[in-house]
């Protein structure tokens, strides 16, 4: 279905990525499954898909996570369009990949969630909701970037951790270099799910990332 938002505010989350609040005109008819992403119209008739951020529980501001490519003439157009002032047309729901509404573990369950880049905004989103929820699983949620700069909202996590003692973070960097002066975990994200775990048997997973890195997790 096709809704006319308004550009509530769009704000540097790091120095690629940008953090876009959109304001549906009719946020009532707006519904969407948390995991699922929405589409934005281009003024040529081409449409930039992205994975929706915010709780599909209110609905009046949705969150997207973009990436810049300077050198992408497609991504210059839709940056043009989002420091503008006119309202944007989008196209949601979209995707097949979220959390369904019957969703039923057992508790001890653990459910693990790989986010690499800005594949987090799935992810976030079906934290919104699993927190909503109140589901007493264990969840793990593994994002990885190539350089410790391309992580954000990081407040948000260590205050869900705080918040929810079943709630566990962890950011792996993949090219860590000795300027940046990273502390954490570094690697792939697949070795570093299977240091931590013994066996993924038991367990639940969800991948958001480019096709290479969801293949190679795979």
């Amino acid at each position: 279905m096709r809704h006319t938002c308004h550009i509530k505010s769009f704000k540097p989350a790091n120095s690629t990525i940008y953090c876009v609040e959109l304001e549906p005109e009719h946020p009532k008819q707006v519904s969407f499954a948390a995991g699922q992403y929405l589409e934005i119209m281009l003024p040529g008739g081409e449409a930039n898909a992205f994975s929706i951020a915010s709780s599909p529980r209110d609905t009046r501001v949705i969150e997207l996570n973009i990436l810049e490519i300077p050198d992408q003439p497609s991504s210059q157009t839709l940056f043009a369009l989002l420091r503008g002032k006119d309202p944007i047309n989008v196209e949601l729901p979209l995707g097949d990949c979220y959390l369904p509404e019957d969703l039923s573990l057992h508790p001890d369950v653990p459910i693990i969630l790989v986010a690499a880049g800005t594949g987090f905004a799935q992810m976030k989103s079906m934290l919104h909701e699993m927190f909503a929820r109140q589901l007493p699983n264990p969840i793990h949620l593994y994002w990885g970037n190539r350089r410790a700069a391309g992580f954000y909202h990081t407040e948000q996590l260590e205050e869900w951790q705080r918040k929810h003692t079943n709630f566990h973070y962890h950011l792996v960097v993949s090219d860590a270099q000795e300027s940046c002066q990273w502390l954490g975990r570094e690697g792939l994200l697949y070795e570093t799910i299977h240091h931590d775990f013994d066996s993924l048997e038991p367990c639940r997973l969800c991948i958001s990332g480019s096709p290479t890195m969801g293949y190679a997790t795979l």
